[in-house]
């Protein structure tokens, strides 16, 4: 059965954060309809360079949607994967779903909601359709900011609003975790 959501996490020296992300994911009442690619970063590339070896990787997803859940960041709610694919599925599977990400004190998206703008969008707002983030995984810039690069080029795209916390995150700046 093919997978409703895959989620890929670069990760770079967060492990306890790493855990929480992985034990949010593993607790998705739909988790069999969920599959989690995790990347880590052995050789020190950093965040950034994380962003850049996404397309890598593209063989490797097969989920009917596609989502980065950064190492830093955590699902809210164990029905979060189920509520996302309720609702592609009464949208008639749209290209982008646009969910609400909590970081630190910050509630994404802003408003205005859509097309993107740096810095009222979060990486973690993003659901994209499959066939649309194989199209432009390769926009994904080498940058901390690569994931806004990557989120301007669906800017073309229509977005469907679902106003769900689907995750809250730290703002680690792609650091990684003190010891």
């Amino acid at each position: 059965m093919t997978p409703f959501l895959t989620f890929y996490t670069p990760t770079f020296r967060r492990p306890k954060q790493l855990a929480a992300c992985l034990a949010s994911v593993a607790a998705q009442t739909a988790v069999e309809r969920i599959e989690h690619i995790v990347v880590v970063d052995h050789i020190g590339l950093g965040i950034d360079g994380m962003y850049a070896r996404i397309p890598s990787y593209v063989d490797a997803v097969h989920g009917r949607y596609v989502h980065v859940l950064a190492d830093d960041d955590v699902l809210v709610d164990p029905e979060g994967v189920a509520t996302v694919e309720a609702f592609a599925n009464l949208m008639g599977h749209p290209e982008v779903i646009l969910v609400r990400a909590l970081k630190g004190e910050l509630e994404l998206p802003l408003n205005p909601v859509w097309p993107p703008q740096l810095g009222r969008i979060d990486l973690g707002c993003l659901i994209v359709r499959a066939d649309i983030w194989k199209q432009h995984v390769t926009a994904y810039g080498q940058r901390y900011e690569g994931d806004y690069d990557f989120a301007a080029a669906l800017g073309g795209y229509a977005a469907h609003y679902l106003p769900f916390r689907f995750l809250r995150g730290a703002v680690s700046r792609g650091c990684a975790e003190a010891a």
